[in-house]
């Protein structure tokens, strides 16, 4: 149950629908501009060059690229209903993208977080509880090797990333 207004809803909705037109528009213009300069520049230098001009981050510059590359206009309308992001969470899955992406379609608002999490368990939902274990042995495992961290965190990082071989799931 919703307890903003649906106005602001639908507002909401319109601008991150304008921010992924955007985004692509930038990555179509990239493909363009690597494509024309790529013979004469290298792509890291023309995506370095830009970014000093910008202030835009040569990754989200390449990020850009790379989708617009990925999704083709026609494979964009044909997914039109999943965000940037979305898309972007479905092309980690590689050459199974589709298959992530109609688990997307078919879930709707299907957070970006559900869609990784599909791809990471090869297409299986685990439990949340789980998911959010594997979190934290993976936090106690880069705290056990951070020697900034105090030795009694260390310390209680190892026992728990130590158990993690105990832990069974069904």
């Amino acid at each position: 149950m919703n307890l903003l207004p649906d106005d602001v809803i639908l507002e909401f909705r319109r601008l991150f629908e304008a921010n992924d037109a955007y985004q692509f528009a930038i990555g179509d213009k990239l493909v363009d501009l690597v494509d024309e300069f790529a013979h004469v520049i290298k792509r890291s230098e023309i995506l370095r060059q830009l970014s000093g001009a910008t202030g835009a981050d040569p990754s989200t510059l390449r990020d850009r690229e790379t989708m617009a590359r990925w999704f083709s206009p026609e494979v964009r309308a044909e997914y039109e209903v999943l965000s940037y992001s979305q898309l972007r969470a479905c092309k980690s899955a590689g050459t199974q993208w589709r298959e992530y992406a109609e688990y997307a379609v078919n879930n709707l608002p299907a957070p970006v977080a559900a869609i990784r999490s599909r791809i990471k368990h090869n297409g299986d939902m685990i439990p949340v509880w789980q998911a959010r274990w594997e979190r934290i042995l993976e936090l106690c495992e880069l705290m056990v090797n951070d020697n900034a961290a105090p030795s009694e965190v260390r310390g209680v990082c190892e026992r728990v990333w130590g158990s993690r071989e105990f832990v069974v799931f069904d």
